[in-house]
């Protein structure tokens, strides 16, 4: 009798688990190792899920994640990281773990040197599972670096807190006109809206899905060849133009 209560209690425990505690494993599972990239001479052939290959977006080849699992790649050298899909079958190399497109290559800087030493987080899937919390941005290789040494004025000013504060706005004002002309090269024309800052680093967001940020990247890819799309905090952006 006592066998058969305990039997059903295990029972019981193992249906709550599977159907009523919320699974959110995105950025649990990781992985150390290498990795390389491949471009020119698989463009526009079919990937294993049947996509056509495009080196200039965020994808990768992996052995065996699941087609659509979303990837960050953070390169340990440079501390460069970037969101990638995973689409296509590989590496051959058992030496790699993930195969990166041209353009995945380009945002972590490790196109010259072929291939990186990485850690790779899974943090979503193709279907809009990631963590709530999160949204999809486009860092633009741009940080905002104030002056160190700031020229006060010799006119009595005595405020010197509320100079560097004046400074600095000025500075980050010509930023932002630098990025606005840019983007409006790009046909970004709400770039004035979309313009925030996650600790520092210039970026474009939030976007709803992966697809969308890809797409926006694609417009600015020339004039932002090392650009890369994030997965951060909604919480941490902060709009550069109030």
């Amino acid at each position: 009798m006592k066998s058969i209560r305990i039997f059903y209690w295990f029972i019981f425990v193992t249906t709550f688990l599977t159907f009523f505690v919320p699974k959110n494993t995105w950025g649990e599972e990781i992985y150390y190792g290498l990795v390389s990239w491949y471009g020119p001479g698989f463009h526009s052939r079919l990937t294993a899920n049947g996509e056509h290959y495009d080196m200039f977006g965020f994808s990768a080849a992996h052995r065996d994640l699941p087609f659509g699992t979303l990837v960050e790649v953070y390169n340990k050298k440079n501390n460069r990281k970037c969101v990638i899909r995973v689409n296509d079958r590989g590496p051959v190399s058992p030496r790699l773990l993930m195969d990166l497109s041209y353009g995945a290559a380009m945002a972590i800087d490790s196109k010259s040197s072929g291939t990186a030493q990485v850690k790779l987080t899974l943090v979503g899937d193709n279907n809009g599972n990631y963590d709530k919390k999160k949204a999809f941005f486009i860092f633009l290789d741009d940080t905002i670096l104030l002056p160190k040494k700031i020229v006060y004025p010799n006119f009595g000013f005595d405020n010197i807190n509320y100079y560097t504060k004046i400074v600095g706005s000025i500075e980050i004002l010509k930023l932002i006109q630098k990025h606005i002309k840019k983007l409006y090269q790009s046909n970004i024309h709400n770039a004035a809206d979309l313009l925030v800052s996650i600790d520092k680093n210039i970026c474009l967001g939030p976007y709803k899905n992966f697809k969308e940020a890809e797409n926006i990247y694609h417009k600015i890819a020339t004039l932002y060849p090392h650009a890369s799309i994030w997965l951060e905090n909604t919480n941490k952006a902060k709009n550069l133009i109030q």
